[in-house]
């Protein structure tokens, strides 16, 4: 039947995160799918047109009529290669959760996400956030930019943060014990009375901040 009607199916790759919905930098394909009729395929094989052509084609008709928006319940996603917003930005702003988003790449990657820059899509930016008082025990905070923030008086036991950025911190008070600091920059932050008691500090950064203050 000349009008009858098939369906192409197409797969686009995506990256979630957002406060609100605190998933790993995960992928998930998204089924798109787009009529053809029979005898535009018909005329396509005549024609000897290659599939990958036509679903080329498909694709482009796809994005322009919308139909690969993505829905979900956190901000637009950032592409490979490109970082998120502050998440002071985010919607939600500066929240528990907020500090799980792609915990588990970070976990694994810290040194691709905190010091080579090979992963920017799964850093963290804190900077300006106020954790003050808040308990973190047991986040993962390892390669987060948390230049500025402040987590003075809060409880971060056992938290880890290998190669983390806290230049310029407030942390006057924190419980830290047994937290993972390796490679952590901490230059010209405060750490007025922070309790380090049994944490690993190996190559961890004290000294002047970014302005040059201690």
């Amino acid at each position: 039947d000349g009008g009858a009607m098939h369906v192409a199916t197409l797969s686009k790759t995506h990256s979630l995160a957002s406060p609100a919905c605190p998933l790993d930098i995960g992928r998930f394909h998204r089924r798109v799918t787009a009529p053809v009729t029979a005898a535009a395929s018909s005329q396509t094989d005549d024609d000897g047109v290659s599939m990958a052509r036509i679903t080329q084609k498909l694709f482009a008709g796809a994005m322009v009529a919308g139909a690969l928006t993505l829905t979900s319940c956190g901000p637009a996603a950032a592409e490979a290669g490109q970082k998120h917003p502050p998440v002071i930005d985010m919607p939600g702003g500066c929240t528990l959760e907020a500090l799980d988003l792609f915990k588990d790449t970070r976990a694994k990657f810290s040194l691709e996400v905190g010091t080579t820059g090979a992963l920017p899509e799964a850093v963290l930016d804190l900077g300006g956030c106020d954790y003050s008082g808040q308990d973190l025990s047991g986040k993962i905070l390892s390669g987060v930019i948390a230049t500025g923030a402040n987590f003075s008086n809060a409880t971060l036991v056992g938290a880890e943060m290998s190669r983390a950025k806290g230049q310029d911190a407030i942390f006057t008070g924190a419980n830290m014990r047994s937290v993972n600091a390796y490679e952590v920059n901490l230059g010209g932050s405060d750490l007025t009375n922070v309790d380090f008691d049994n944490a690993i500090l190996t190559n961890a950064r004290f000294g002047k901040g970014k302005g040059g203050e201690w």
